[in-house]
């Protein structure tokens, strides 16, 4: 998938904007049409989190059969090691680790596929918020539904993954029939990869991919880019887009959130253990 970052909006020089909605794909007639760019940055934590998940890999690899398991073990979501042990760290540990290769490489292509888009509309902290609240959200859901080992960045993924749908909801109004259309795209996929979770001996821990849906979604509905067209007034009868989500409206809530993760892993102890 990748998102649209450029759009065609027609307006008149020297009076108020057209708000009629520019789409990616049907730009308006040539006549007094200007093309306006989102402000976006270059996706260098998802490169960053690609090669740390990389090297753990090789990393443990290296170390032969026996001991690249007992390294695995030493990080993993062992909910009887954070309920009794109190090493809550693997909750977010277990997101950098990976079985084998084929586990690695499917979750390695799905953070470069809907990881680069994110952070790039998001911007790097919101970005890195999403990854690592909704990482240690899926892993809180893997502790309270799930008695087996669990690791995997897959529940950090699906939390992006829910970013993006709650992205392309909040901005229909820029991309049109073409983010109905990605969004039902997106939810067949999401139902697609919970499916395979419930078949017999899937080896998939569905509590994590369900509670980092849900996390990444609570989460990006507060922080998420809200892009607005707007008058430029540097350069005469231009536009630009703004996120007016401001940094000063948002930044309450991954506050909240993390206080939210904390209570219920204090809940998820007393209950359980």
């Amino acid at each position: 998938m990748c998102i649209a970052k450029q759009f065609f909006y027609r307006h008149n020089v020297g009076m108020e904007p057209n708000h009629n909605p520019p789409t990616p794909n049907t730009p308006p007639s040539p006549n007094n049409r200007v093309r306006i760019t989102l402000p976006t940055v270059q996706p260098i934590l998802t490169y960053i989190i690609l090669g740390i998940i990389g090297v753990i890999y090789l990393y443990g690899n290296s170390l032969g059969a026996l001991q690249s398991r007992l390294f695995m073990l030493d990080w993993a979501k062992i909910n009887e090691r954070i309920l009794y042990d109190g090493e809550y760290y693997r909750l977010f540990t277990s997101i950098f680790f990976h079985l084998d290769m084929m586990h690695i490489l499917f979750n390695g292509y799905a953070l470069y596929l809907f990881g680069r888009d994110v952070e790039s509309l998001f911007g790097h902290v919101r970005f890195a918020l999403i990854y690592v609240l909704g990482g240690i959200t899926a892993s809180l859901a893997s502790l309270l539904y799930t008695d087996a080992v669990s690791i995997g960045a897959s529940g950090a993924i699906f939390a992006i993954f829910s970013a993006m749908g709650v992205y392309l909801h909040r901005h229909r109004h820029l991309y049109g029939d073409g983010a109905q259309r990605r969004l039902s795209q997106m939810g067949i996929l999401a139902l697609i990869n919970i499916g395979f979770g419930l078949l017999p001996d899937a080896n998939i821990d569905n509590a994590a991919h369900i509670g980092g849906l849900v996390g990444g979604f609570i989460l990006a509905w507060f922080i998420c880019p809200e892009f607005e067209v707007q008058r430029d007034l540097i350069e005469p009868g231009g536009v630009r887009i703004v996120d007016v989500n401001t940094p000063n409206k948002w930044m309450f809530a991954p506050i909240l959130f993390a206080a939210g993760i904390v209570a219920s892993v204090v809940y998820a102890v007393s209950v359980l253990a």
